[in-house]
């Protein structure tokens, strides 16, 4: 019997499979290197942000000096700014806590500008008799007398609401003071701040002269 053959039948074509990716041994060993970098940049990181924060906290807020300020003049809270400093035993600057105790007190020595305001730069109100106060009047350079000066009696006067010059007749007077200081403003401001030692029953009449823009200072008639 004759045998029969069945031929077989040629593999069947479909998707092959890809061949499995081969990592070089070096793959690994770039991976940890990637890491250590990424570990040593934020220690890095760290250490900068540890010496930032120990050099800022080594600084202290305290008073520094915007503006000149006269002997005897008033201090206004725009003559001063908080600077922070690097605490120094030679110097004992003010703490940026004290700017409230600072304003409205006058000035012991003539301050300049840029300077730390120490407590011996700073004059005593108890200085003062009882009874008494010194303010600053912001006076328009039309209205300021020209040779008014430290030492002076003034009145103030109240003028109209709208701040315009008015003669002393047509003014209601206040009440009177003496000139502890004068800042003409070299670069022409719109007022010149007067410092005037007044009774302190006057102050609040004054402030809300102040306030309303209706005030103004003249020479006191000498006796």
């Amino acid at each position: 019997m004759a045998s029969t053959t069945v031929p077989s039948r040629p593999p069947q074509a479909g998707p092959r499979r890809p061949a499995p990716a081969l990592v070089p041994g070096g793959g690994r060993q770039r991976r940890w290197s990637l890491a250590l970098l990424a570990v040593l940049v934020t220690v890095a990181s760290a250490l900068g942000f540890v010496v930032l924060w120990m050099n800022a906290g080594g600084r202290e807020p305290v008073l520094a000096l915007r503006h000149d300020v006269a002997a005897g003049q008033t201090i206004e809270d725009d003559d001063l700014q908080v600077v922070r400093v690097a605490a120094d035993p030679g110097i004992d600057p003010m703490a940026s806590s004290a700017r409230d105790d600072v304003v409205g007190r006058p000035a012991a020595a003539d301050l300049l500008a840029g300077t730390l305001l120490v407590p011996g730069a700073v004059g005593n109100p108890s200085g003062l008799e009882a009874g008494q106060a010194v303010i600053a009047v912001p006076v328009s350079p039309e209205e300021l007398p020209a040779d008014l000066e430290g030492g002076d009696r003034v009145v103030l006067l109240r003028s109209g609401s709208n701040g315009s010059t008015v003669e002393e007749s047509s003014a209601e007077t206040i009440g009177d003071g003496t000139v502890i200081a004068i800042r003409r403003d070299e670069d022409g401001g719109s007022t010149v701040p007067v410092s005037v030692r007044v009774a302190e029953g006057l102050l609040p009449e004054i402030a809300a002269a102040i306030q309303s823009d209706s005030i103004t200072v003249a020479q006191a008639a000498s006796s």
